[in-house]
């Protein structure tokens, strides 16, 4: 579009704006003279950026890019450095240095054993983006075996619960089901586990468990059966 060096420059300088304008006019006056402070390109982004650039600003853009570091994927840090990067006048060669060492070390392993090595900015983050895509995918092909053995030892250990469960329902619904607890102060107190009353063990117990009634014919028996055996061992 501009076929000299003098063109593009007379371009940039004619269309500033407000100070920009008034910083413009003297260089645009000098412009094609051997006093010209501006004489190519490279030597305008140099005078505009000193001019208009903020110091802080551009110490604030250094730290950060020399503490970035590839904390996620490639495609973010190499968004994150080429922002960076427009704030600062740093060379190819700067930028590509910055950028490998910050790499994580599995993509840089990778880049070292390349054939070809990258020459440039533009192919470092190329080639870097293609293994890291490549290292992300084969992580991900690993996860859905995971997931299935996780998914296959779930039911069985859901199963597991809900017979327990289950059984225990059963327990508390029999009404003969003594508790642990409730066994425990029977036999601290002495009394019978079956009928909760005292002079005898469970074994020998002829009353029967709380929760089962007994028949009338029953309790005749066993009173005749204590009538009996009482005058008996009383004589022996």
């Amino acid at each position: 579009m501009f076929p000299t060096n003098q063109e593009v420059l007379s371009f940039l300088l004619m269309n500033m704006k407000d100070s920009a304008r008034a910083w413009a006019h003297p260089h645009l006056d000098q412009l094609g003279s051997h006093w010209a402070i501006i004489q190519t390109v490279k030597g305008f982004k140099l005078e505009f950026l000193a001019a208009f650039s903020n110091p802080d600003a551009t110490r604030a853009a250094k730290q950060k890019i020399t503490s970035l570091t590839q904390s996620s994927t490639c495609v973010d840090y190499i968004t994150k450095l080429r922002t960076l990067a427009m704030e600062l006048d740093w060379n190819d060669v700067a930028l590509r240095g910055q950028f490998a060492c910050s790499l994580r070390w599995e993509v840089s392993c990778q880049i070292a054993t390349c054939k070809h090595c990258p020459q440039t900015l533009l192919e470092l983050q190329n080639t870097a983006l293609v293994i890291d895509n490549a290292l992300r995918e084969e992580r991900a092909s690993h996860l859905p075996k995971d997931n299935k053995y996780s998914k296959q030892s779930n039911p069985a250990r859901g199963t597991s619960t809900s017979q327990q469960a289950t059984s225990s329902r059963k327990l508390s619904n029999n009404p003969n089901y003594i508790l642990e607890e409730e066994g425990n102060c029977c036999c601290t107190a002495g009394t019978c586990i079956k009928c909760s009353k005292m002079g005898h063990k469970f074994a020998e117990c002829c009353t029967g468990w709380k929760g089962t009634p007994i028949k009338e014919g029953t309790k005749k028996e066993a009173a005749k059966i204590g009538k009996e055996s009482g005058p008996t061992s009383g004589k022996d």
